[in-house]
């Protein structure tokens, strides 16, 4: 089958060409083999040689036949004259060739031959119903559907049909996949249970006075005990529907998000007028989609709610610190005042000191810790409020976890209104709490239970040691791994498929070789004095600074020029008819303007951080309302992220992008956006002090933001760094550079089972140590001071297995990296999964710190592939320079809609200079005329937007890019 990358879906099955055609398609389809060159020079006279290339190329971008009346442009005609050695073509269509219908059509049947393709047979509609009846599965809707059948028709050489044709199919394959959904709903709800449902969701709500179906759709106010209310009381109501037995695992969780997307926003008098199997399944599975992003935001309220408390009962502990060390400190000086008083003898100073000590306060914790425990032991209504909240989610947990063993036990103290703790616990005792819990102030020990239950249960949610079936990110560590039956099934094809061998001990040996190769290598460098052992630190000299040569200025400069000056609408339309991302944000071409400006303005509004509003002032066409349709468009992650790939894949095939990198290395990193201090979900940016979410992107080295996806702030990036390498489906990554945050040991491990390397650049790097398997022989006497030998390689070949399996998961995307790694972080120490990870990743770090000190290459590479990536936050900076306000924000949708929105206006940016670059270098003329070296590129970048003016009243001049962007396109009277 034929490969076709995401940017190459706008041209499959159209009947013209674009407006314009870049290097990238004239390179794609149109620059011609020998062998295709020779074919076409047997076929046909001279006179028609050019005419035979074009149906060539035109069939091999497109699906279709090319025809008479179609306008050729002249760029493309003189590129194929040039291969052909002939004189550039004048003509602006082939009606002035094609005099004879039976010339077209023989040249039509020539162009199939020499390419393979062919008239689509009669079953091809019964073989089509089945694949389109798979891809049903995963659509979310009929465009969709289509778009993935002129894709399989192109693989199979096919000629594609008449879109009226396509769409019938998909249709068909889009009913039958919502009539087994409904036959799956309604054999575990009846019809008469589902009216039920759907009445309970109609009624008016009490205290809201607007529908349930309305109030559930509310996100979270705020970051308080009542916001955590709001949300268990809407756990409770959908249990009371039976919403929380509804089995749903079958069903892909993108499929549930579609169809809960499809009504979310919608009043119920819309909603009233819907048909089966619509009604049904659209109400169900927002139901579903409802009830597992409530449990996901009570827990995560109830986390940050315990993390305050917690907080500030540290914050009262180094409060009575300092007030205890000025106590003693004034108590010196008085002393001290005394000592040379005459008349004071030693009787009476000796007496004056021990009724000084009596009016001190004794020490009473033996550190900082100990205080704030005792502090959260005294009386304090916020812990046990919250407990009592946190024990209405039916939360379950593994066997070992004492965690909800402590809660039931409470919760039946509570039903007794037991106020003090008796004496004899009937649960295990954390031994930090020992001293409190087991005191002889029984009130005080109850409330020490109680504080210590409420932190044991954060961090068993955060492990998954404690989970809750009903939420969607903390299921609990069995759900992230592919069940037993299945992995018992496919072990040794996910073993292959991850090239690990099936036993461990040749790919630990293996390691463990290269690894006592490099301390000697490390060892020798140090004799050298290439590195120096200070104490137990490990200095490596400075990297001096590249000198550049100033003719790259003038080069650059130059270039520059050439690229010129453009307004962002200008840039916006130019790159919409070379990628077509608008179509793929629709899931079809544009019918109007008006639409397709929609989706413009829909994009800058999320990636300005600016309101409906504001943006109906820069775009005057269109009016509040409407822009605020437009930004639904992008509420559709999958959509946005295939516009994305679109626009990288056709970045990526620019010849300048081969100066900057072939894709295999990339860098990944947080930018945040500022938020509004009400959004739940914000937290303080550390640098910056303001409210913030985070956009974690991954660029690439031919500077393109392959991967993007929202996080919170202040917390490890691990998950989300991997997860963007392995999910991003335009270049195969070797080596991924991270900062600080986004590395952790057991992250380094599950990216070498990945296939790729973690190479992080981090902090205080002299002061990490060089962990080695214990007993490991042959370790340099000069390194001793900085190598650990704590590595167990037992305890890795014990667990092998159940690695591989959880690796498995998150490749086959049965569970997400984010969510793997939230779950096997500091908080899962218990698990043996996670201690062996944390062995193999020092294994791992340590062999990249010996590559990393022995190698300036390596250094320079990390350094400059991170540099990279803020330079294109600095691009992004300059696109969202405001704050998008309450109430967007609340809901996740709405972050991943801002991340897309931003990433795909920074691509379009970075994909438009560096086309014009191309041009200005490769084309006509350009720069390449009169210099042979060209690695004076690699210090241009793409990330240049001072010729780019993102401010202002926006003109979009679509007439000029109709034929291409719009379905219909509009005639000149109907515009006047």
């Amino acid at each position: 089958m034929t490969d076709i990358h995401r940017w190459q879906h706008q041209y499959l099955g159209a009947n013209s060409f674009p407006k314009t055609l870049s290097a990238v398609e004239l390179r794609a389809f149109f620059t011609f083999s020998e062998e295709e060159l020779a074919a076409v020079r047997k076929r046909f006279r001279t006179n028609l040689r050019v005419a035979g290339a074009l149906h060539l190329g035109f069939l091999k971008m497109t699906g279709n036949l090319l025809e008479v009346t179609q306008i050729i442009p002249r760029k493309l005609l003189r590129h194929i004259s040039t291969q052909l050695e002939l004189p550039a073509l004048t003509i602006a269509s082939l009606k002035a060739i094609y005099t004879r219908p039976k010339t077209l059509y023989e040249h039509q049947w020539w162009a199939m031959e020499t390419l393979g393709f062919s008239k689509v047979p009669p079953e091809f509609e019964t073989n089509l119903l089945l694949f389109l009846g798979q891809e049903a599965q995963y659509a979310a809707s009929v465009d969709a559907l289509v778009g993935r059948a002129k894709e399989w028709l192109y693989q199979r050489r096919y000629i594609t049909p008449a879109d009226r044709v396509i769409r019938d199919v998909a249709r068909r394959a889009m009913s039958e996949s919502e009539d087994a959904l409904l036959n799956l709903f309604r054999q575990q709800i009846p019809l008469a249970q589902f009216k039920r449902i759907e009445n309970a969701v109609l009624r008016t709500h009490k205290e809201s006075r607007r529908s349930v179906l309305e109030w559930l759709q509310q996100p979270p106010r705020r970051k308080s005990i009542n916001a955590l209310r709001e949300r268990i009381e809407r756990i409770e109501f959908l249990k009371r529907l039976g919403i929380h037995k509804l089995d749903l695992d079958s069903i892909p969780i993108e499929k549930i998000r579609s169809y809960a997307g499809q009504l979310t926003g919608i009043r119920p008098a819309k909603y009233k007028e819907l048909k089966d199997p619509t009604r049904t399944l659209r109400l169900l599975c927002f139901l579903k989609m409802v009830l597992m992003q409530a449990s996901d935001a009570a827990i995560m309220l109830g986390g940050r709610l315990t993390a305050r408390i917690v907080r500030t009962a540290y914050d009262k502990a180094r409060l009575t610190e300092v007030e205890g060390a000025l106590s003693l400190a004034k108590a010196f000086e008085e002393i001290m005042a005394r000592v040379d008083d005459p008349m004071l003898d030693d009787a009476a100073f000796r007496t004056y000191v021990r009724s000084l000590a009596e009016k001190q306060k004794p020490r009473q914790f033996g550190s900082r810790a100990a205080a704030a425990r005792w502090i959260l032991s005294e009386p304090n209504n916020q812990v046990r409020s919250l407990l009592n909240e946190m024990q209405r989610l039916d939360i379950d947990a593994e066997p070992h976890d004492p965690g909800k063993d402590r809660v039931d036990y409470l919760n039946r103290l509570y039903k007794k209104k037991t106020t003090a703790l008796p004496d004899q616990p009937d649960v295990p005792t954390p031994s930090s709490w020992k001293d409190i819990i087991e005191g002889e102030d029984r009130e005080r020990a109850l409330r020490g239970l109680e504080a210590a239950t409420l932190i044991g249960l954060r961090k068993s949610l955060r492990s998954g040691a404690i989970y809750v079936d009903h939420s969607e990110k903390f299921r609990g560590r069995h759900r992230l791994m592919i069940s037993d039956s299945d992995w018992k099934r496919d072990r040794l094809k996910r073993y292959a498929q991850l090239g690990l061998p099936d036993r461990p001990e040749a790919f630990l040996d293996a390691l463990v070789a290269e690894l006592e190769i490099k301390l000697q290598e490390l060892d020798a460098a140090v004799q050298a004095s290439a590195l120096q052992i200070k104490g137990s630190n490990l200095h490596a000299p400075r990297d001096r600074a590249r000198e550049v040569d100033l003719v790259v200025d003038r080069y650059k400069d130059e270039l520059f020029d050439r690229v010129g000056v453009v307004q962002l609408p200008d840039l916006i339309l130019e790159m919409d008819s070379r990628v077509g991302f608008s179509k793929i944000v629709l899931g079809r071409t544009a019918r109007t303007p008006t639409e397709l400006l929609q989706v413009y303005a829909g994009m800058l509004a999320h990636g300005t951080a600016l309101d409906a509003t504001a943006v109906s002032l820069m775009v005057p066409q269109l009016t509040p309302n409407q822009i605020l349709s437009g930004m639904q468009y992008f509420e559709d992650r999958d959509m946005v992220r295939a516009a994305n790939d679109a626009v990288v894949s056709f970045h990526r095939r620019l010849r300048i992008a081969s100066y900057w990198g072939d894709g295999t290395l990339a860098s990944a990193d947080m930018m945040s956006l500022d938020v509004s201090r009400k959004i739940w979900l914000a937290r303080l940016d550390p640098k910056r002090g303001v409210p913030s979410v985070g956009t974690y992107t991954h660029v690439s080295d031919f500077w393109s933001v392959i991967y993007d996806m929202p996080i919170v702030l202040n917390e490890r990036q691990a998950g989300a760094a991997i997860e963007g390498a392995i999910r991003q489906r335009e270049v195969e990554l070797d080596r991924l550079a991270v900062d600080t945050h986004g590395y952790t040991e057991f992250a380094m491990a599950i990216a070498k089972l990945l296939g790729f390397a973690l190479c992080p650049r981090l902090k205080r790097i002299s002061e990490r140590r060089f962990y080695v398997p214990s007993g490991m022989k042959n370790t340099p006497e000069g390194l001793r001071d900085i190598i650990i030998p704590n590595i167990s390689l037992r305890r890795i070949r014990e667990e092998w297995d159940q690695l591989v399996r959880l690796t498995a998961s998150i490749e086959t995307g049965h569970s997400t990296a984010t969510v793997a790694l939230a779950r096997y972080g500091s908080a899962s120490a218990d698990s043996p999964i996670y201690r062996a990870g944390v062995h193999l990743g020092r294994l791992i770090r340590s062999i990249y710190l010996c590559d990393y000190f022995l190698s300036e290459d390596l250094r320079r590479t990390v350094h400059r592939i991170l540099v990279h990536g803020e330079a294109v936050h600095t691009l992004q900076r300059a696109i969202n320079a405001g704050s998008f306000s309450k109430p967007r924000g609340q809901h996740e949708v709405e972050l991943y809609a801002v991340s897309g929105s931003l990433t795909l206006l920074t691509n379009l940016c970075l994909a438009w200079t560096a086309a014009h670059m191309d041009e200005a270098v490769f084309g006509d003329n350009g720069l390449a005329q009169s210099m042979e070296d060209f690695d004076w590129l690699q210090h241009a970048s793409p990330t240049h937007c001072g010729n780019i003016n993102f401010r202002g009243t926006f003109s979009f001049a679509v007439s000029d890019y109709q034929e291409w962007l719009l379905s219909e396109p509009v005639r000149a009277n109907a515009r006047k």
